[in-house]
C-alpha cells in the first residue's frame, strides 16, 4: 500500500490498482498537485477499510486480481459515499458503457496520462461540490461564504471542517425545508442514492454534534421521522 501523508484538510483519493509502478506514478503526481492519495492493490482490502467516510473520490481499476472492479462496484459504492472513476485497459465501448451504467462518474482508459487524469478528477469533484460555486448566503446574522469555506455568526467566525461546511451549505440553501436522505446524498456525494448507504446519516450526526458544541441558540437540524431532516436558524429575539 502506498500512502502520501499530507494535511487532512486536502482532498483525499483512494486508488485501487494492482499495477504498482502505475500506482506509484499516479500517487506521486497527485501528491505534487496537492491531493492526499492512499493506494490499495486489491478489491478485498478496499472493502475491508473502516475509514470509508474519509475519502472524496475513488479511482478503481477494472482488471483487479480476485474480484474485478465491475463486480465490487455495488459494495464499493455502498461503503464509500463518494464518486468513483474506473481506470482500465479495456477499450471497447461495451465495457465503458457497462462501467458508466453501473454508476461510475467517469471511465478513463490506460495508458494513463497524468494531466488528463487530474482534469477528470477536478471535473468530477466540481460536479460533486457544484453548490459551493454560488455566492455568499446569509440567514439572519449567520453567513456562509463558499469561496472562503467560512461561516460567520455576526462578527464571530465559526470553525467547520470542509466536509461539515459542504453539508451545512446544502442545508442552508434549503433552510426551512425538509430534505430527504436521498436528496442530501445525491447533492453531497454526486451520485444516485442506492437505498442502502447510511453514510449521510453519520455525516449529519457529526454536523449536529459540531452545532451542539458551538451552542448557537435557534440553530439546529431536526429529524422529521419518515421524511428526512429540517435545518433552520431562528435566532433569539434581539440578536439581529
Amino acid at each position: 500500500m502506498i500512502s502520501t501523508p499530507t494535511p487532512e484538510s486536502l482532498t483525499q483519493i483512494l486508488l485501487v490498482e494492482d499495477d504498482i509502478p502505475l500506482a506509484e506514478l499516479v500517487c506521486t503526481y497527485l501528491t505534487q498537485e496537492g491531493y492526499r492519495t492512499i493506494h490499495i492493490d486489491n478489491a478485498e482490502d478496499a472493502l475491508a477499510r473502516r475509514d470509508t467516510d474519509n475519502f472524496d473520490l475513488i479511482i478503481c481499476d477494472v482488471m483487479l486480481p480476485g474480484l474485478d472492479g465491475f463486480s465490487i462496484y455495488p459494495q464499493l459504492a455502498a461503503s464509500y459515499p463518494c464518486p468513483i472513476i474506473f481506470l482500465t485497459a479495456l477499450d471497447n465501448h461495451t465495457d465503458q458503457i457497462r462501467g458508466l451504467n453501473l454508476g461510475a462518474c467517469d471511465y478513463l482508459l490506460k495508458p494513463v496520462v497524468p494531466p488528463l487524469l487530474l482534469a477528470r478528477i477536478k471535473a468530477t469533484l466540481r460536479k460533486q461540490h457544484n453548490p459551493l460555486s454560488r455566492g455568499q448566503l446569509k440567514i439572519h446574522d449567520l453567513s456562509l461564504d463558499p469561496n472562503l469555506q467560512q461561516v460567520r455568526l455576526g462578527d464571530e467566525v465559526l470553525s467547520f471542517t470542509t466536509k461539515e461546511f459542504s453539508l451545512l451549505w446544502i442545508f442552508a440553501l434549503h433552510a426551512g425545508k425538509v430534505l430527504s436522505r436521498e436528496f442530501l446524498f445525491e447533492q453531497l456525494v454526486g451520485r444516485e442514492y442506492d437505498g442502502l448507504d447510511r453514510a449521510i446519516d453519520l455525516k449529519i450526526s457529526r454536523l449536529r454534534k459540531r452545532l451542539d458544541e458551538l451552542y448557537v441558540p435557534g440553530l439546529a437540524i431536526t429529524t422529521i421521522h419518515g421524511k428526512g431532516y429540517l435545518f433552520n436558524y431562528l435566532p433569539i429575539q434581539g440578536r439581529v
